[in-house]
């Protein structure tokens, strides 16, 4: 052989894996009240998007590919269908399945994140609103760049003094959350689209299943 495999082989880590991190009720309402004061955050629709990744637990990919079509607001509820990419060739896309079988599913919202999506409803009901994306990119419009948004959070996060917070923090907050409610591991996994309820639990704290019993926990955390 011309060269010698091994030396292009990863070194195997051994660094124990990090406990999970989640945010209490009481900081993420401070973090929310925080991004609505601050007149950056709010141009780059950062409230309302914060909001409803701790009302679902989303993916920051899953979040921003949910589409006007995706929501039941009479039934408060919000199908997962899909997750923006970027491809090197031909910019963002929607992908039409998630991250992986078990994302696809569809989960029962808080009140509260029913009155936040009912506020955002475009006023312009014309024949393709439902095509639409729920958070667009905040000035072109169309699909927003999740890397873009998540350096936008670490930034408004940062200056919030929540240095360190990413939106992973909000699918660890919502299985935590679940978890300290006496309810179910697999439960958390079919909130958040994971296959083995041990992963939930080991990392984070769905099946196709809507009564997860996340709503009910969340209800109280924002009065809008």
């Amino acid at each position: 052989m011309a060269t010698n495999p091994c030396r292009d082989v990863a070194r195997i880590s051994t660094k124990p894996k990090r406990p999970p991190t989640a945010l209490t009720a009481d900081e993420l309402r401070r973090l929310h009240q925080w991004l609505s004061s601050d007149e950056q955050s709010v141009e780059r629709d950062l409230p309302d998007l914060v909001l409803f990744l701790a009302a679902t637990g989303l993916r920051i990919g899953e979040a921003l590919a949910v589409q006007w079509a995706d929501v039941g607001l009479d039934e408060g509820k919000v199908e997962v269908r899909g997750t923006v990419l970027r491809l090197r060739a031909g910019g963002l896309i929607i992908k039409p399945s998630p991250k992986s079988a078990a994302g696809r599913r569809i989960l029962e919202l808080p009140s509260w994140a029913v009155i936040m999506l009912r506020r955002r409803q475009p006023d312009d009901v014309s024949e393709d609103w439902r095509a639409r994306q729920v958070f667009p990119a905040p000035v072109a419009g169309g699909i927003r760049d999740p890397s873009n948004t998540l350096k936008m959070m670490r930034e408004a996060f940062k200056r919030a003094g929540f240095e360190g917070v990413t939106s992973h923090y909000f699918r660890k907050t919502v299985a935590t959350l679940m978890d300290e409610a006496g309810l179910s591991a697999r439960s958390a996994a079919d909130q958040l689209g994971h296959a083995k309820p041990s992963l939930t639990a080991e990392i984070y704290m769905g099946r196709k299943k809507r009564a997860t019993g996340a709503a009910e926990v969340l209800e109280d955390l924002f009065q809008l």
